[in-house]
């Protein structure tokens, strides 16, 4: 009878063990990764364990039933496939981490589903087709013709990963290559030693070897180090300001944004702009002893710098910000970026980590707002900062107490000299009564993603409005719609559910899109007005003329009317040749079908030019402001034609 040699086995499982339970006590998240990884880690312990058994129990057939060491055998065949699939899977989904296409990720996931099928139909038809295993008539444990099908699954396995390395390998993160390459050769090395030596038990220590690896490299919760820079992550970043807040270290941080950074993965290449990345953390890495960079998220760094004064304070954000308006140089290759940088010192305040991280993500959206580069934080940040913040709570606060309200400006008709339709235009006030200006509230809803629901009440209002109002002589009133309603699939539905519900025509009721929406997504949104155009709503261009579109992209897409832009009309007066290209934008439209409004209309002057030009409705002060509904109801009432 063979007899096997248990030592590595013993040694495999004391190394898993301890293993798991420093992985166990790190308490991550349970991504799907590490799901997978806890599998690796109980199948591996119990394939070790089970062998370890079967060694026993084989040498001892005369004390131990036959079904036991069939059932017992069979079951550890059945292990060590299911180990060798899930690490497969584990590391196809590090290679296609970043690859958008799932395609190649589908193809690995049902080879590995079909191939361990195979095998564990192989195994539990052992009992009767002794493929992989067999007892003799004495007892003795004999191998079956299938004996080494497991590496020969295991072989097929590691040349699926490869294949699936080759075909994605633009997109595998430097650390994954690194163990790609390290990582097959070890199992070659290990698999052909217990081929060559198969009573040396080596299975465990195969299995140990890569958990031990992938361990190392991708679970260790040394997840505060960035894999691609090898600066500190986002996690490490709130941990170490935490720490320095706590022992009463001051401390400066400065953050760096890097603006339009796929306009370099685009020109060069995404493994130039992860190069890049690196020599940025590296610079910043070494901006002194006694500092700390970090990549908190994809293109954002920041440095923490004891804080020793004001002076060195403002050197060395300075130092940082001409850092960055200067040509950096990566692979021979010259590039300029473009970046907000902010900063901001701790020295005693009642802040957390999250305060500062809050602090310095808001600044950064104020500098790219703004235009400008660089902001301190002071007072005046700090006081914007806070006022942002709470206008957030009013925004949500508002939407629970349904506390928005509409006004309804009008729109003259010149041909026919009289007011014809209207803009829905959403309004708050504060708990005081103060009104907020839309200006200011509309950008907050969009970045905290309340926009799509606040569009929605400006619906229902104008709805009801229509419904209520049914004997004025209106064409239309219009509402605008953002981007993030356009991307809602229930959008037709949710317009189709208010109109049915206050009985209101479908031509009454008009969307504005500004050039800005259509500029973000023109194929999807020309599709989506497309169709809500055939369900007989209408459109407007909004805007005209502030610089995302032209008259080429206008004309793909379904509008009635094409609302020029105050800007345009702006320097008319006094200047013959914009008063001539300013009417021969209003002839084009008029050729290809179009209506044309003129917005911001406040003098008397500006009418009278607008209308001389051939504008056909006219919106402004001049005209009339936003109206509260009754007073917009009376308005267009006593000027209706009979009054």
């Amino acid at each position: 009878m063979t007899k096997w040699s248990l030592l590595a086995e013993f040694l495999s499982l004391s190394m898993l063990s301890l293993m798991f339970l420093y992985y166990h006590e790190k308490g991550c998240l349970l991504s799907f990764r590490r799901k997978v990884f806890y599998w690796i880690f109980w199948l591996s312990i119990s394939s070790i364990v089970v062998n370890i058994i079967c060694v026993y129990t084989i040498a001892h057939t005369d004390a131990v039933p036959l079904p036991v060491n069939q059932i017992l055998n069979t079951l550890y065949f059945m292990l060590v496939l299911l180990v060798s699939s899930a690490i497969a899977l584990y590391i196809f989904d590090l290679v296609l981490e970043h690859v958008y296409r799932k395609d190649c990720y589908k193809k690995a996931v049902i080879g590995l589903v079909v191939l361990t099928s195979f095998y564990l139909c192989v195994a539990l038809t052992n009992f009767w087709t002794k493929a992989l295993f067999y007892f003799t008539e004495d007892g003795r444990y004999a191998r079956g013709p299938l004996n080494r099908l497991g590496y020969v699954i295991l072989g097929i396995e590691l040349l699926m990963v490869l294949l699936c390395y080759f075909n994605n390998r633009a997109a595998v993160p430097p650390k994954v290559v690194r163990v790609i390459h390290t990582l097959p050769p070890v199992v070659a090395v290990l698999a052909g030693f217990q081929f060559f030596y198969p009573e040396i038990l080596f299975n465990g220590t195969i299995t140990a070897v890569v958990t031990l690896i992938l361990y190392s490299n991708f679970q260790t919760c040394q997840v505060e180090e960035d894999y691609l820079t090898h600066l500190g992550n986002r996690r490490g970043f709130l941990s170490d300001i935490s720490l320095k807040i706590k022992s009463n270290q001051p401390f400066q941080v400065v953050c760096v944004s890097l603006r339009r950074f796929n306009e370099v993965n685009q020109k060069f290449d995404h493994s130039f702009g992860d190069d890049l990345l690196y020599s940025i953390g590296k610079w910043m890495e070494g901006l002194c002893v006694n500092c700390r960079a970090y990549r908190y998220s994809g293109v954002s760094f920041a440095v923490i710098f004891p804080y020793r004064g004001a002076e060195e304070a403002e050197q060395r954000i300075q130092e940082i910000h001409q850092r960055f308006s200067d040509v950096w140089q990566c692979k021979g290759i010259s590039c300029k970026l473009s970046a907000s940088t902010c900063d901001l010192v701790w020295n005693g305040q009642a802040w957390t980590s999250n305060t500062v991280m809050e602090y310095l993500e808001i600044m950064v959206e104020m500098s790219k707002g703004s235009g400008s580069s660089m902001i301190r934080f002071n007072r005046a940040v700090a006081v914007s900062i806070e006022r942002e913040k709470y206008l957030e709570t009013v925004l949500r606060s508002s939407l629970k107490e349904d506390r928005f309200t509409i006004v309804l400006q009008p729109l003259y008709h010149c041909g026919r000299k009289a007011f014809c339709c209207a803009e829905a235009l959403i309004r708050l006030n504060d708990y005081d009564g103060t009104p907020i200006p839309a200006g200011e509230f509309i950008p907050i809803a969009e970045k905290i993603g309340l926009i799509d629901e606040i569009s929605w009440v400006v619906l229902d209002r104008v709805c009801q409005f229509l419904a209520s109002h049914r004997e004025l002589h209106l064409e239309s009133i219009s509402i605008n719609l953002s981007m993030q309603q356009f991307q809602d699939p229930s959008l037709l539905s949710r317009i189709e559910s208010d109109l049915q519900r206050y009985d209101v025509p479908r031509g009454k009721l008009k969307i504005e899109v500004t050039e800005r929406v259509i500029s973000q997504d023109l194929g999807y949104v020309r599709e989506m007005m497309k169709k809500l155009n055939q369900h007989g709503i209408g459109f407007y261009l909004d805007d005209f003329g502030t610089g995302y579109s032209n008259f080429a992209v206008v004309m793909q897409l379904p509008f009635e009317c094409i609302k020029l832009d105050r800007s345009l009309l702006t320097q008319l007066i006094g200047s013959q040749n914009n008063k001539e290209i300013v009417r021969d934008v209003i002839s084009l439209f008029h050729n290809s079908g179009f209506r044309v409004a003129c917005e911001g209309i406040e003098t008397a002057a500006q009418a009278d030019i607008v209308t001389s030009l051939g504008t056909d409705l006219i919106q402004g002060f001049y005209y009339a402001k936003p109206m509260e509904p009754d007073a917009f109801a009376e308005f267009v009432f006593s000027r209706s034609p009979g009054h």
